[in-house]
């Protein structure tokens, strides 16, 4: 009855009504403060830094859970709302806040998500997390890992790893009954270390452990009206992106060629984005509504440029501009006939119209970058893209009887491209589908779609430097066929029991195609039961089937004879539960979930080659919780969860740092945990 009342209040509010003196005579509104708090110890018997992905709990041993929510509500529509969760770990959240219902409301939040990058790292480069990386002083050169004789002896374990810190502020303000104003902003920061790789041509490179310390400020605000037959909402947004590191520079592990003892690489440059929109909606009739979005906005990026390479030997080459002075300016336009024109009483009109540009201001010089600081290329011009995607969709809505309904519907989507190898695309989408509700205890639908994408001439971009074959196509730029069908069966035979399929399979065929994608297909299977044994004992259980299939065609020049590839890739998830009471002191679940992944690389050349091994990931999870009450506030919980995870990766398995004679890695391996995770909270209810 509360959020019937409040949804009441709120939906009159935005028609303009003055709803400050309204009660709701019959709803239940809770006054002065109210909440729970849980706190105690957790454990955790192995460490891995797989297991504490997101979870922030990645070392073996004790650690403190502290979990709680915190309310207020008072006669004059005062509240005030506290939620915490996982306190005592990083991945700790705590969200606040308050106002007067109807008023104003403010908002905080703070959130820590860790990320884990890299397993069983180790690297020889000192100055991790800087960017600075050198060698250490005795070490010893050579034109292969082979010959990188202290190598074994200078490597020390590397925690590639992340932490993202996210703060936020908000204020939703009712000016006047018409009126409302809101602010958002947010702050954050992201700092660790990331894989990254780079080195000289492709005989003399190495994976080097790059800085991560970013820094992201969000603003959004926006000004709504709300009339009785329109609202409309005037909103700004801007980011700002700060890379506190322009650049990495690490000492060449490999015996130099050239004057390459020392390397450079830029990195993430800083940026800008803000954007300007106007949304609104207008109800014409009973029958008739229109809904539309237009927003204008800049991107700008003006990091000054670094040498064109940090070898001596080119540092006569002059850059013709300091900076990129990149600008990108976008628009979009996003209209809709909703709810729409009923054109009968049970026939119904659904029309959108949706155009998106980006206009890429970038001045054009011409550069002669250094590939791989020893080889220089031709001068040639940066290409600023631009592009501009027209969508328009029709739908047409028949409810023939209670329980039948037909949808129909087209799609068109035009996409016009600036220098790339195809200027015009078409792709044109035709679908229907049923609903059929007839059976109190069953639900079907049936959806079919097909979809023919058309392209202009394909006119390879003339680039100094490598080209791609003539009969080369992308799969986002070539002819494609699509054809999808979706069927769903919800099933309620008796009280007690429910039931849920799903299939749907897709096929995307590239037949004229050559070189490149040349199919796919993908196929998927759900299931879903739940049983209720009695009132308080529930039982439920799934099974999903997801396959991907690919075939792809190469050829490095066009005399060469082609070769195929094909990928399979099979992921089975299946999972079982229980939950219930026992009596009315005891709240139990029970849940198990296993999910395995394969993968297969196929590839033939005409030579009868033998398929790379297997690609392969088990998960399998357990959790238990327990609660039991002791009295009206106080209780008390257990929770245990066990998880087992195994992998295997042949192009990292088993390489070592030296596994690749011209490439030193970070000797990455496939992660392979059994984790077991205990909490015993105490329980305090006010």
């Amino acid at each position: 009855m509360l959020l019937l009342g409040l949804l009441v209040n709120n939906a009159v509010a935005a028609t303009g009504v003055d709803t400050s003196n309204w009660l709701c005579s019959f709803c239940s509104y809770p006054r002065a403060w109210l909440g729970s708090f849980e706190v105690g110890p957790g454990y955790a018997n192995e460490p891995s830094l797989k297991f504490g992905d997101h979870r922030g709990i990645e070392d073996k041993g004790t650690f403190l859970s502290i979990y709680g929510d915190l309310h207020y509500r008072n006669d004059s529509g005062g509240y005030f709302d506290l939620y915490t969760r996982d306190v005592g770990t990083s991945a700790r959240q705590l969200e606040m806040r308050g106002g007067r219902r109807g008023r104003f409301e403010f908002r905080l939040v703070y959130r820590e998500t860790p990320k884990y990058r890299g397993f069983g790292t180790q690297t020889p480069f000192q100055g991790t997390g800087s960017s600075q990386l050198v060698l250490p002083p005795s070490w010893v050169s050579a034109f292969t890992t082979d010959g990188l004789s202290g190598l074994g002896s200078q490597l020390n374990p590397l925690t590639l790893d992340t932490s993202r810190k996210a703060f936020g502020a908000g204020l939703s303000l009712r000016i006047s009954s018409k009126w409302h104003y809101q602010l958002d902003i947010h702050h954050t920061e992201k700092t660790g270390t990331r894989p990254f790789g780079g080195g000289v041509l492709t005989i003399h490179s190495a994976q080097l452990p790059a800085p991560v310390d970013f820094t992201t400020n969000r603003i959004e605000m926006g000004l709504e009206y709300a009339g009785e037959q329109s609202r409309v909402r005037f909103g700004f947004s801007s980011t700002y992106f700060n890379n506190d590191n322009a650049s990495l520079t690490w000492e060449n592990p490999f015996s130099p060629i050239g004057a390459t003892q020392l390397l450079r690489a830029a990195l993430e440059p800083d940026n800008d984005f803000y954007q300007f929109s106007l949304t609104g909606t207008f109800k014409a009739t009973p029958r008739l509504q229109f809904s539309g979005r237009a927003a204008v906005g800049r991107t700008r990026q003006d990091e000054p440029f670094l040498a064109y390479s940090s070898n001596p030997d080119f540092s006569t080459l002059q850059l013709p501009r300091a900076s990129l002075g990149g600008k990108l300016d976008t628009s979009s336009l996003n209209l809709a006939a909703r709810g729409s024109a009923r054109l009968t009483r049970k026939l119904r009109l659904n029309v959108r119209l949706k155009i998106d540009e980006k206009d890429n201001r970038t001045p054009v010089e011409f550069y002669t970058p250094v590939i791989t600081d020893l080889a220089p290329r031709p001068e040639t011009p940066n290409r600023p893209y631009s592009f501009k995607r027209s969508q328009y969709s029709a739908e047409l809505s028949y409810r023939a009887t209670p329980w039948l309904n037909f949808n129909a519907g087209t799609k068109l989507k035009n996409h016009d491209r600036t220098l790339q190898a195809v200027r015009e695309t078409e792709d044109l989408s035709w679908w229907g589908d049923v609903n059929f509700t007839h059976w109190a205890a069953a639900q079907l639908r049936l959806k079919i779609e097909t979809s023919d994408r058309s392209n202009s001439p394909y006119v390879l971009v003339s680039d100094p430097g490598l080209q791609e074959n003539i009969l080369m196509r992308k799969f986002n730029l070539a002819d494609r066929q699509r054809d999808r069908v979706v069927l769903e069966l919800n099933l309620a035979p008796t009280e007690q029991l429910s039931a849920g399929l799903s299939y749907f399979v897709a096929k995307d065929r590239y037949e004229r195609s050559l070189l490149g994608l040349l199919g796919s297909d993908e196929d998927s299977f759900n299931l879903d039961l739940g049983f209720a044994f009695s009132p308080n004992i529930n039982l439920h259980g799934f099974v999903t089937r997801d396959e991907y299939d690919s075939e792809i065609s190469g050829a490095t020049d066009p005399d060469a004879k082609p070769w195929r590839a094909r990928t399979e890739d099979r992921f089975t998830t299946f999972g079982v539960g229980l939950s219930g009471k026992l009596g009315t002191r005891i709240d139990l679940g029970l849940d198990f979930i296993s999910s395995i992944s394969k993968g297969r690389i196929t590839t033939d050349k005409g030579a009868g080659e033998a398929p790379f091994p297997q690609l392969k990931t088990d998960l399998q999870n357990t959790r238990i919780h327990l609660s039991y009450r002791v009295s009206p506030r106080w209780g008390w919980k257990l929770y245990a969860e066990h998880e087992k995870y195994t992998s295997t990766d042949w192009q990292i398995d088993g390489l070592g740092n030296d596994g690749l004679s011209a490439i030193l890695t970070l000797g990455e391996v496939s992660p392979d945990y059994k984790v077991t995770l205990l909490r015993l909270l105490a329980n305090y209810t006010f």
